[in-house]
């Protein structure tokens, strides 16, 4: 007599045993799926013949694929009408248009999350049980980009008033077009702060050769071309890059100007000696939190005659425009934090690191570069809620 039964895995351990179990369970549900998907379209489709009247056949199938939790689903048969499936709206059926746009909907946003291609695949393998290949990728990163929201340049910015402004600098590797020589380039980036909804958003962006005069300036002319009221904003806050404050003199002299306390303090330290660091970091907190304009100067003044014979560099570094360094004083206290130094903007440099992070800061165009970051920007904006929570206190 034949014997029938079938032969089971030998499973060497535990961890065997278990995989075999989680395949077992996972092909099981699918062939569930499966044959719950062949019978909604047939029965879907013996309700339309009904309500049509019509003396419709059934002739053959054709097969689809489903991409599902448990990952793809092969072959499905769907029954086919002898006159074609064409011109009936069958609903069912939009399950795999809705699975196929929530997959490519998922591989763009992962990209401008920071997420590496290589772990991409890894992931629509694991959801899709497909991974993606690299034109799949730029196609839907592509049609990303395409969307309003990402175009970080083209938004009109009339709708919202920014109370302040903040200007910075991030360098990334790009590869020129002509020469295919790796160059390092700038993102020159203004971001902005709505204090009455509590919003922190990147503006607009270049990318340029370096912190110059032209380069800043063709920036801020952008914006108000898009409809950035600058004589609405109250206070403007940056580094102390000279092609930035040479553009911002020309362009609005008026307007108040705020240099950044943490650059300036790094500088303070980059000139002291490593014996009196932390004695001058002591310092340094000190003056941070001084509760007016006058103390502070009273106890830089201090630290001064303390440190300039020992330290006359990093003396240099902390007189040089002290006084760009204390407007903040002019503005509400609980403003204070926010507006004495660009760490709202560093913060959100800190996301685009991590997504550059992946292409090793390095980009193969102006164009690859523009775009990425372009994207990059649109999703923290839409996807970050850069309060005041998310930035160190200085």
């Amino acid at each position: 007599m034949n014997n029938h039964t079938p032969k089971h895995a030998v499973l060497n351990s535990e961890k065997e045993l278990s995989q075999y179990l989680l395949d077992s369970f996972g092909n099981n549900l699918k062939q569930a799926i499966k044959s719950t998907v062949q019978l909604l379209v047939r029965a879907e489709m013996e309700k339309l013949r009904t309500d049509l009247g019509e003396h419709l056949q059934f002739n053959g199938s054709y097969d689809r694929h489903l991409i599902s939790p448990v990952g793809k689903i092969e072959n499905i048969p769907i029954s086919r009408y002898r006159t074609g499936n064409s011109t009936y709206d069958l609903q069912t059926m939009k399950i795999f248009g809705e699975e196929k746009e929530s997959f490519y909907n998922l591989v763009a946003y992962m990209h401008a999350a920071g997420i590496s291609q290589r772990k991409v695949d890894k992931l629509c393998k694991l959801l899709f049980g497909k991974a993606t290949a690299p034109q799949t990728t730029k196609q839907v990163f592509e049609n990303l980009l395409e969307q309003e929201a990402f175009q970080i340049n083209k938004q009109p910015l009339e709708t919202t008033q920014y109370d302040y402004l903040y200007f910075d600098g991030l360098w990334q590797t790009v590869q020129g077009n002509l020469t295919g020589e790796a160059k390092d380039q700038v993102v020159l980036a203004v971001s902005g702060y709505d204090t009455t909804h509590d919003k922190h958003r990147f503006l607009g962006f270049t990318l340029a050769s370096g912190e110059d005069e032209e380069s800043w300036k063709k920036l801020l002319l952008q914006l108000q071309q898009r409809g950035l009221d600058v004589s609405k904003v109250k206070l403007m806050i940056a580094d102390g890059a000279q092609g930035l404050l040479a553009v911002l003199e020309k362009m609005y002299p008026a307007m108040p100007f705020q240099l950044c306390l943490v650059h300036r303090y790094r500088n303070i330290l980059k000139y002291t000696g490593f014996r009196n660091k932390r004695a001058m970091a002591d310092d340094i907190k000190r003056l941070t939190a001084s509760a007016s304009k006058e103390e502070f100067l009273e106890r830089a003044k201090h630290m001064e005659k303390r440190w300039q014979t020992a330290e006359p560099r990093a003396m240099k570094s902390l007189t040089w425009k002290l006084e760009l360094s204390l407007t903040y004083f002019q503005f509400p206290q609980e403003h204070w934090r926010h507006i004495r130094t660009t760490n709202k903007l560093e913060r959100a440099f800190r996301e685009i690191r991590r997504r550059t992070a992946i292409q090793s800061h390095h980009f193969q165009s102006n164009q690859s570069a523009t775009n990425y970051i372009s994207a990059a920007m649109g999703f923290i904006n839409n996807h970050y809620q850069l309060t005041p929570n998310f930035h160190r206190v200085v």
